[in-house]
C-alpha cells in the first residue's frame, strides 16, 4: 500500500482524499521515467565529455559546479551567483525566524545571514547541527547543512537541534566562488533514507545519536552521481556500508538499487539501506572507487576550498591519482574474515532445531499460519524492548501512580488527572468542556471531584472536592500549530492526600522523545486504575498504511471519520499504541526513565467489528506548550503562586494563537 505524504502537516484526512490519485499519478510518472531514462543518461554523456571509463570524474564535475572558470567577466559573476529570492524560517526551542535569501544559497549559508542562528551556533560550537524539513516526500527528515536553498519550498520551516558531535563533516567552509545552486535545480535529485538500516546493519550513522533524534535524512546529488558517491559525499553514514555489498531498498515497491546505479530515478524516493553481501563490494563498485577520493566526504557542494591554484591543481592530479589507488588496494585487503571451528556442524544442529522449535511456539500460541507466526514474533520482540520491566523503575512508578486521579461529575467517571504541582490537578479541557458555566469556572449545579487510590472495585477511595474557579483552561491550536487541550482544576482540601508526589518534579523540559518506550497511567472507560507499557510510534506515516492495510474492509469508515473529527496532526504530539480509550484522557505519560513528557489526549478512533472502538494510533500533547500558557493564564489572573511555581519551567516565546477545532478525543 503506497505510503501517505506529509502527514506532519496535513491531515490524515487528506491522505484518504489524495489516495487514488497519488496511486494512478505516480504510476504515470514512473512509467515516463522508466521510458525516457535511456536516452536522457545517454545524452548526458555526450553533452559532459565522458572519459572512456564510462563516466565523467565525479570530483571534477563537482569543481565545475563550485568553482568560476578562469577568466569570466564580472557581470557574468554577478549573475551566475544571484537566484530567486524566497523565505523561509527555522525554529530553535520554540521560537521561530523568518530567513530571506536567494536560491544560490546552501541553508547553512541561508542561516548564517540570521543574527539570531549566528547566536545559536555560537552557544553550540562544539556540537553537531540537525535540520529537519517539515515538508517534502518525506517530513521530518534530516538535510546537511549544504543542502541547497533552491530545494527549499517557500515558507517552510525548518527544525533546528544540536546533538553531540559524533565525527559527521560539517559544511561551513567558504563558498565565494561557487556558482548558483539555482541554475542547476533542474539537475538536482533528492531522496531520503532511514537512519536505521535493515536487517544485518546494526549502525548506519556515523554519530550514533543522529539515529535515535530521526528517523530519516534527505540526501542531495546530481543526476548523474552515481549512489555511492552520493552517499560519501553526503558524510553522515559510516564506511561499512561501503566495504560490504550494501543497496537501498524502496520503501512501497521493494525495488533493489544498487551502488554502482546513477541516482536519476531516485528523487523522492523512500528507501532503507540493506547488506546483500558481507563479502567485499563487486567488481563494478570497487572500479568506481577510484573516481571518489575520500577527501569528497569533506568536500560537498557546500565544502570545496576556494582560492585553489589550477596549475598546482593540474600538477598533483597524477599523484592523487596514484594514491585513490592504493587507498582502494588497502580497502580491499585490510578486512579479515575469520571462521569458528566446526562451525558448519554448528549450523546443521541449529538448523534441525529450527524446525521443532517453530512447531512448537506455534503450537503453544495457537497459531496457524507461518505469517501469523512472523507477526507474533515480530510483537513479542517488541514488548522486550521496552524499559520498563527493571524493579526499580516499577516501584517508581508505582510511586508516581499515586498522584493519578479520576475525574468524576456528580459521581460519574469523565476522565483522569494528576497532580501537577501543589493543590493543582492537570486533566484534558474536554474532559470538563460540557460542565462550564464561563470559560474559567465550572458549573454551579454540578459538583466535580477527584478520586484518588480507585486501584480496585472494593478500595477505599479518596474523595476530593474541586473549587468551582478554573486555574487555567485552553482549547485551541496555537500560533505553533500545537493542540492545547487542558484544564488546571484547584483541589478545595488536599490533607487527605499529603505525601503523594507531584508530577511537575518529575518534567525535565525540552523536546519529548521520538522514539522509545512509554508508560500511560489513567482510568480507562471509566473504571479501577492501570497502567499501559508501549512504543512512540516512529513513523506516523508508516504505523497508519499497516493500520489501513490490516483493517481494510473498515476503510470506508475509517475515511467517513477521518472528515467528521478532523483527523489532524499537531506539532506538540506524541504518537503510540496503546488500550487506553474512552475515560483516560488526562493521564500522565512518562518516558523510559520515568519522567512526565505528556497528557494523554485521544486517537484516530472508529467504530470497528460489532462497534468496538478501534484506533490508527493515539497520542498525547507534549508538556512545554501547556506550561507557557498555564502561566501565561495565571499571570493575567494575578494567580503569583502558580507563575512562581511555573518560572523554572517557563519557555516565554510559546504564544497562544486562533483556536480550531478538537480532534477525537477519548
Amino acid at each position: 500500500m503506497k505510503k501517505m505524504k506529509n502527514i506532519n502537516n496535513n491531515s490524515i484526512m487528506n491522505y484518504f482524499k489524495k489516495k487514488q490519485t497519488d496511486s494512478n499519478s505516480g504510476a504515470r510518472m514512473a512509467s515516463q521515467a522508466g521510458d525516457n531514462a535511456q536516452e536522457r543518461h545517454a545524452s548526458k554523456k555526450k553533452e559532459k565529455g565522458i572519459g572512456t571509463n564510462g563516466h565523467d570524474s565525479l570530483k571534477e564535475r563537482t569543481n565545475h559546479f563550485c568553482k568560476e572558470e578562469e577568466g569570466q567577466s564580472k557581470s557574468h559573476l554577478q549573475q551566475s551567483a544571484e537566484g530567486q529570492s524566497h523565505t523561509f524560517s527555522f525554529r530553535y526551542k520554540y521560537n521561530k525566524h523568518a530567513v530571506a535569501c536567494d536560491t544560490s544559497k546552501t541553508v547553512i549559508g541561508a542561516l548564517n545571514t540570521n543574527k539570531t542562528f549566528r547566536k545559536i551556533k555560537k552557544n553550540n560550537m562544539n556540537k553537531e547541527i540537525v535540520i529537519r524539513r517539515s515538508k517534502g516526500a518525506v517530513p521530518r527528515a534530516a538535510v546537511k547543512t549544504d543542502f541547497p536553498c533552491c530545494l527549499i519550498e517557500n515558507d517552510e520551516l525548518l527544525d533546528i537541534i544540536f546533538i553531540k558531535n559524533g565525527g559527521n563533516v560539517p559544511s561551513e567552509k567558504k563558498t565565494t566562488g561557487r556558482r548558483s545552486f539555482s541554475s542547476e535545480s533542474e539537475n538536482i535529485v533528492t531522496f531520503n533514507i532511514k537512519t536505521k538500516g535493515g536487517k544485518s546493519v546494526k549502525r548506519l550513522m556515523k554519530n550514533s545519536e543522529l539515529r535515535l533524534k530521526v528517523d530519516d535524512v534527505c540526501v542531495y546529488a546530481f543526476k548523474d552521481d552515481k549512489l555511492k558517491a552520493a552517499l560519501k559525499r553526503d558524510g553522515r553514514f559510516t564506511n561499512v556500508i561501503f566495504t560490504k555489498h550494501c543497496a537501498l531498498s524502496e520503501f512501497g515497491s521493494e525495488t533493489i538499487h544498487e551502488m554502482s546505479n546513477t541516482v536519476e530515478h531516485l528523487n523522492g524516493k523512500h528507501f532503507e539501506i540493506i547488506v546483500i553481501s558481507d563479502n567485499n563490494q563487486p567488481d563494478s563498485q570497487e572500479n568506481f572507487l577510484s573516481d571518489v577520493s575520500t577527501e569528497m566526504n569533506e568536500a560537498s557542494a557546500d565544502d570545496l576550498k576556494e582560492n585553489v591554484d589550477p596549475n598546482k591543481h593540474h600538477a598533483n592530479t597524477e599523484q592523487e591519482e596514484t594514491q585513490k589507488k592504493e587507498r582502494v588496494k588497502s580497502t580491499k585487503t585490510s578486512a579479515k574474515y575469520y571462521e569458528i571451528n566446526n562451525s558448519e556442524e554448528i549450523r546443521e544442529i541449529l538448523c534441525s532445531q529450527l524446525d521443532i522449535l517453530l512447531k512448537l511456539l506455534m503450537r503453544r500460541e495457537k497459531l496457524k499460519k507461518n505469517s501469523v507466526f512472523q507477526k507474533f514474533f515480530r510483537a513479542e520482540y517488541d514488548k522486550s524492548v521496552q524499559s520498563f520491566s527493571e524493579v526499580y523503575k516499577i516501584k517508581q512508578l508505582m510511586k508516581l501512580s499515586d498522584s493519578v486521579c479520576q475525574i468524576r461529575v456528580e459521581g460519574f467517571a469523565k476522565g483522569t488527572g494528576f497532580l501537577l504541582f501543589g493543590r493543582f490537578v492537570l486533566t484534558n479541557a474536554h474532559v470538563v468542556k460540557d460542565f462550564l458555566e464561563s470559560p474559567d469556572k465550572l458549573s454551579s449545579t454540578k459538583y466535580l471531584e477527584a478520586a484518588f487510590d480507585f486501584e480496585r472495585l472494593d478500595s477505599k477511595v479518596k474523595l476530593v472536592p474541586v473549587k468551582k474557579q478554573l486555574a487555567a483552561y485552553c482549547f485551541l491550536t496555537d500560533a505553533n500549530q500545537c493542540r492545547l487541550d487542558f484544564a488546571l482544576l484547584e483541589l478545595d482540601d488536599v490533607d487527605e492526600i499529603t505525601g503523594r508526589p507531584r508530577l511537575l518534579s518529575r518534567y525535565l523540559g525540552g523536546s519529548p522523545p521520538n522514539r522509545g518506550g512509554i508508560c500511560i497511567m489513567g482510568h480507562p472507560d471509566g473504571g479501577i486504575k492501570k497502567a499501559d507499557p508501549c512504543l512512540i510510534v516512529e513513523n506516523l506515516q508508516e504505523a497508519a498504511d499497516k493500520h489501513i492495510s490490516e483493517n481494510d474492509k473498515f476503510i470506508y469508515v475509517m475515511t467517513q471519520k477521518s472528515f467528521e473529527d478532523k483527523w489532524n496532526v499537531y506539532e506538540n504530539q506524541i504518537n503510540y499504541n496503546s488500550c487506553f480509550f474512552h475515560g483516560s484522557s488526562g493521564s500522565p505519560v512518562f518516558d523510559e526513565d520515568c519522567y512526565l513528557i505528556g497528557v494523554h489526549t485521544g486517537g484516530y478512533v472508529y467504530p470497528g467489528e460489532k462497534g468496538k472502538t478501534r484506533s490508527v494510533v493515539e497520542y498525547a500533547y507534549s508538556i512545554q506548550p501547556i506550561l507557557d500558557m498555564i502561566r501565561a493564564q495565571a499571570k493575567i489572573k494575578g494567580l503569583h503562586e502558580v507563575v512562581n511555581t511555573l518560572e523554572a519551567y517557563s519557555n516565554k516565546s510559546n504564544e497562544s494563537g486562533t483556536a480550531e477545532q478538537d480532534n477525537q478525543t477519548d
